[in-house]
């Protein structure tokens, strides 16, 4: 599928040296070297390590736990985003608060 697609390339999943273009929009890696994903991904394996360390455990399951339970919502929240993203085209939003 697309999205799939999409979102391997800009979580750096796919081989280097693998462009492609949507509708004239360059796909990229945004966990490329210095891009911000990468930065604040380096700053959360830092902090994973440094508990680590604290616990005298090289891994810890429940740290682990809960990066691949985030990184699972993050997933299914991108995918979301691009099902409604696709379905915009055309089609009015309309946003309300309760009781008003």
């Amino acid at each position: 599928m697309l999205k799939e697609l999409i979102y391997d390339k800009i979580n750096g999943f796919l081989a280097d040296g693998i462009y492609f273009m949507l509708e004239g929009t360059f796909i990229e890696d945004e966990f490329a070297e210095g891009k911000e994903c990468c930065v604040l991904y380096e700053s959360v394996y830092q902090a994973k390590q440094n508990l680590c360390s604290r616990l005298e455990e090289d891994e810890n399951r429940d740290i682990e736990t809960i990066l691949d339970g985030m990184e699972k919502i993050t997933r299914l929240m991108a995918m979301k985003m691009y099902d409604y993203g696709r379905c915009e085209g055309g089609i009015e939003v309309c946003i309300w608060r309760e009781g008003i």
